[in-house]
């Protein structure tokens, strides 16, 4: 038997592709069957190189296990980061038990620290990507309103004076106005007009642009089969004519979805009018390079809560490596450097994920006061930025 690891070669696209549709929808019904072509326009379409993006495994030329890593650039704050997301994690099923999702985790994993990225991504269940140095972080709220909170705070006769109209790839200028009011965020990754057309129908959704008369007032993206994906309004006060405007374009009187810690204008506004809210962690994530993503994401951070002035030193026993950095702040000023100071703290890998990221750490209790004021960093992604 040949044995093949590594980057999928171009030739294998197609069989690569209905390699992974097998894998991941055999038990899909005729009519609804899925597809990762039409699921992930973004990813598998042949212009963004899916093959090139899947380490593999092939038995006798035929593909047996697949990830993809696909990699990216976000800006937080004003720094660069390198980023890669994982996708596809799959082995066929005459395959399985042969080590080969470990094989082609293990390659992407080493692909991202060849390539220097400071961050990985992915969904998926927990503990089996702990193996591989993934934890779920990102704390967002997710906010629940209705018409009968909205009416109860605006008046009985409350409806929307917005008009809903699919986006169809041929509206340039409307989607340009999507990456504008998306750009204003202090985390974003890089949308332009060669894919953010199916950057946003990704997952089988919807993109809307809402208007009043002709003037551009906001857009957001449904999931096909329900769900509310994205929403941005360009006037935060026109927050709420929008959000009845997704009500009407769903058919529904009472929806769900998420907003970034990073985003606290828009947090209080909804707590005025939501029924409810909740925290949650938006993704998984392996951090690759903790004093970039740091130095990054408490920059983020500094700009939206007041911080404790302080500093610490931590020694991490990464994934990658071991980090032994400075942490610094003042008001608003973040500094993250390399020092050969004692350390104050020493955590290994997944623990100093959470002490950096997720809602709960027990390490971070062993921090001074001013330095819980830090953590977690405000990081959360969008579904549609998500692999």
């Amino acid at each position: 038997m040949e044995l093949y690891k590594g980057r999928c070669p171009e030739e294998y696209t197609d069989h690569l592709i209905e390699t992974l549709d097998d894998i991941f929808f055999f038990e899909d019904d005729e009519e609804t069957k899925r597809n990762f072509r039409d699921l992930l326009p973004k990813l598998y379409k042949e212009q963004y190189n899916p093959a090139y993006n899947n380490l593999v495994v092939m038995e006798d030329n035929k593909v047996k296990g697949a990830v993809g890593l696909y990699p990216f650039e976000a800006t937080a704050a004003g720094r660069k980061l390198r980023v890669g997301g994982i996708g596809n994690v799959g082995v066929t099923r005459d395959c399985r038990g042969k080590g080969y999702m470990k094989d082609c985790m293990n390659m992407s994993l080493d692909e991202m620290i060849k390539d220097n990225t400071d961050y990985s991504l992915l969904g998926g269940h927990r503990q089996r990507y702990a193996y591989f140095g993934f934890e779920q972080c990102g704390p967002d709220y997710s906010f629940d309103i209705g018409m009968r909170n909205i009416r109860h705070c605006i008046g009985k006769d409350a409806k929307t004076t917005l008009t809903a109209r699919e986006i169809k790839p041929e509206d340039t200028e409307i989607l340009a106005k999507t990456i504008e009011l998306y750009n204003r965020s202090l985390y974003k990754i890089d949308r332009n007009a060669d894919n953010i057309y199916d950057m946003l129908c990704s997952w089988r959704s919807v993109p809307y642009a809402a208007f009043e008369g002709d003037e551009f007032k906001g857009y957001f993206v449904l999931r096909k089969y329900g769900g509310i994906q994205e929403i941005r309004a360009v006037e935060l006060d026109d927050m709420l004519n929008l959000i009845m405007c997704v009500m009407e374009t769903m058919g529904k009187d009472y929806i769900s979805f998420s907003v970034p810690f990073y985003e606290p204008e828009l947090c209080a506004y909804m707590t005025g009018y939501c029924d409810g809210w909740d925290v949650s962690h938006s993704e998984m994530i392996n951090i690759l390079n903790y004093g970039r993503f740091i130095d990054a994401f408490l920059a983020v951070k500094a700009k939206t809560v007041k911080l404790c002035s302080g500093s610490i030193v931590l020694l991490i026993h990464g994934y990658k490596q071991d980090e032994r950095i400075e942490i610094t702040v003042d008001g608003e000023d973040v500094k993250v450097c390399e020092t050969d100071k004692e350390a104050d703290v020493e955590v290994e890998h997944l623990e100093a994920v959470r002490l950096v990221s997720s809602l709960f750490s027990e390490s971070r209790r062993s921090l001074p006061a001013f330095a819980q004021n830090w953590f977690p960093v405000h990081f959360s992604t969008y579904s549609q930025d998500n692999v």
